[in-house]
Order: C-alpha cells, then sequence, then structure tokens
C-alpha cells in the first residue's frame, strides 16, 4: 500500500500504533458512531489493534489512518477492502473522528483519493459505497465525486432506536474524474 496525499491531507495504512485512546475515543462517541457498524460494541485499544491487525492480514483490505498534511494529526481513517479481483470492485469507507474537521470538504478529498488509488493502483473497474438514508452529507460526498446511486435497500438497520434504508453508490472507471 501506498501513501495518498490530497490538496490537505495524506492517507498511510493505518499501524497498530495509532490505536490510541484518542481513535477508540471517536468510536465510542455516539455522535461520531452514529454511523459505524462498530456502535454496536465498545470499542477499546486492544480491539482496534486487532482490527488494524486483521486488515493488515487480509489481502483484499486496505486500511489508511486520514492525516492532515500541515501538522500529521490523525483525524479519521477509512477503508477500501472487500477488493474482489474477478470482477475487479471493492468497496470505500471512511470517517472522520475528529469532529474539529468536520464539514471542511475532507471527506470528500478522502473519497477522490481513494477511489483514484483504487483505479489506478489496484486496477480496479468500479468502487462501490453505501450510507444510510438520514446521512445526507455522506450521500453528497459520494454524489460529488461522481457516484451514481445505484439502489436502495429500505429497512436495511437498525438506526438510532428505528429501522433506517441504506443507499448503495458506485463508480466505474471511465466515470472518475469527469466532475471536475
Amino acid at each position: 500500500m501506498k501513501v495518498i496525499t490530497t490538496k490537505r491531507l495524506y492517507m498511510r495504512p493505518l499501524s497498530e500504533e495509532d490505536a490510541t485512546q484518542r481513535y477508540v475515543d471517536w468510536l465510542n462517541d455516539p455522535v461520531v458512531n452514529r454511523y459505524l457498524e462498530t456502535r454496536h460494541s465498545t470499542q477499546t485499544v486492544g480491539s482496534c489493534k486487532a482490527f488494524i491487525e486483521q486488515c493488515d492480514r487480509d489481502e483484499y483490505a486496505h486500511l489508511y489512518g486520514i492525516f492532515m498534511r500541515d501538522t500529521g494529526k490523525h483525524i479519521g481513517n477509512a477503508k477500501l477492502g472487500f477488493i474482489h479481483e474477478q470482477y475487479a470492485r471493492g468497496e470505500l469507507s471512511l470517517f472522520i473522528g475528529d469532529k474539529d474537521f468536520w464539514g471542511k470538504g475532507l471527506a470528500g478529498e478522502v473519497v477522490q483519493g481513494l477511489t483514484q488509488y483504487g483505479f489506478e493502483c489496484l486496477e480496479l473497474e468500479k468502487v462501490e459505497a453505501g450510507c444510510y438514508e438520514d446521512n445526507l452529507a455522506s450521500l453528497r460526498v459520494f454524489l460529488k465525486a461522481g457516484y451514481t446511486v445505484e439502489g436502495f435497500k429500505r429497512s436495511h438497520v437498525e438506526s438510532s432506536g428505528s429501522r433506517s434504508g441504506c443507499f448503495m453508490l458506485g463508480i466505474i472507471k471511465s466515470e472518475f474524474g469527469q466532475n471536475g
């Protein structure tokens, strides 16, 4: 895995040393983890290290830490995983854990950078993503990056005490970069 840089960020493979209490606190914060599957169990430094180790062993998962270029501050994580070599596709997911960096367009840089990495370095033909129906900020990020809503799964997950649907999104290699 290589280091991916954008205008304001760099993403590098996450290491066990990145599994700090600050990282754990993000995953246990109900505001941060509202749309993350990790919300279903309490996270620890040990569980985060185990997850990083599991991803390191998985040749079909590329787990990255998201860092600010100017300060080196770790602000979140992203993953291009579930890579299917035969069909040349993978799934992108991310979260910005440090709330001080929300609403600044950084998620868009992550999506652009990892999508480009998937197409150029991993030779994928398609990158997929998903988001809960009420996570409109994520939906906008993916749409702005050129992804298309390919489907909607009704009543797909339990979220905030009620059932919620999920948007399924995707972008194919030939479409990437056409939005700007």
